[in-house]
């Protein structure tokens, strides 16, 4: 008798918006709102790049009223951030999610298993593009680069503050498993459990925390840490383009299946100047930050960034 096939037990209509759903449950800066998606961005025109809607903060004096005096009109205009789209695929076979199958619900299953890969993939994209986006020169003032002295409280609170009196913008912190541990022993993080219900997460200063190993040393024993705003991170995703196909091998006796998704995950306010080699951006490209360039006001951008050292 033949074994339970993917294309079985897999419904694509059911399949592909579970996986986004729990996409973004198990991912981090997406569960958080520090990545989040913007109205007006279109995606589903093709090409490599889309344009994202922001306004520029006008700069004008107020003015004293006169009798018979006109005011000053003055003009709000847009600025041009520009972001990547990303097209992206994952294929397994079914000797990957064989264990799977087996189970009572398997096509929950094989969607857990896909939603965690994808959460991981997302990180890993976001964090190339934030080394690249912060390291342009034009952010060089949203940047406390300690690298040569140990990570303490007091570098934590300097660089929640590098945004100036825009500071209470910044809701959330993201760092990887090794600066959370000495965070932990500088006691300067809480533990937040908002019911028995609800997955508790770890704040500092009442930012929530973010821990995400893609966030790994910049150079030896030198880690970035980031501090954001909410919906600091443009995520627009094409559902239309969304893809699940399945293939089998005749000759191993072996299913195939795939998954594509095609999105942006920018930095807002800083655009992606450079032109990617192949027909979409690599994440060495995205981490080059001569690909970057800042268009929006510095304390408008609601990204800051810490390096610092941890000694073993």
């Amino acid at each position: 008798m033949p074994g339970t096939r993917l294309a079985d037990v897999i419904v694509p209509e059911i399949f592909m918006p579970y996986v986004k759903e729990e996409t973004i449950n198990r991912n981090l800066f997406l569960r958080s709102g520090i990545a989040a998606p913007v109205e007006g961005v279109d995606i589903s025109r093709g090409g490599v790049k889309v344009n994202i809607p922001m306004w520029k903060r006008p700069v004008a004096d107020d003015e004293i009223l006169k009798e018979g005096t006109p005011l000053t009109v003055n003009k709000i205009t847009a600025t041009k951030d520009v972001a990547l789209i990303h097209a992206r695929s994952g294929a397994f076979s079914s000797t990957d999610v064989a264990h799977l199958l087996a189970g009572d619900d398997p096509m929950k299953a094989i969607g857990n298993f896909m939603s965690d890969w994808w959460a991981d993939r997302l990180s890993v994209i976001l964090c190339a593009s934030l080394k690249g986006a912060m390291g342009s020169a034009g952010m060089a003032d949203s940047v406390l680069d300690k690298s040569t002295t140990e990570l303490d409280a007091k570098l934590m609170t300097q660089a929640s503050f590098l945004l100036g009196d825009n500071f209470s913008k910044i809701k959330a912190v993201a760092f990887s498993s090794k600066v959370l541990a000495k965070l932990k022993q500088l006691d300067i993080v809480d533990w937040v459990q908002p019911s028995e219900l609800e997955m508790g997460y770890y704040t500092y200063m009442e930012k929530r925390v973010i821990v995400d190993d893609c966030l790994a040393p910049e150079s030896d024993g030198v880690y970035p840490i980031y501090f954001f705003g909410n919906g600091a991170v443009v995520f627009n995703e094409n559902d239309t383009l969304q893809e699940i196909e399945f293939d089998r091998d005749i000759l191993l006796k072996e299913d195939v299946v795939s998954s594509t998704r095609v999105f942006t995950m920018h930095p807002r306010g800083i655009r992606f100047k450079g032109e990617p080699a192949g027909d979409f951006a690599t994440n060495e490209e995205l981490a080059n930050p001569a690909n970057w360039e800042r268009v929006a006001e510095r304390k408008n951008i609601a990204i800051t960034k810490l390096l610092a050292k941890i000694s073993d």
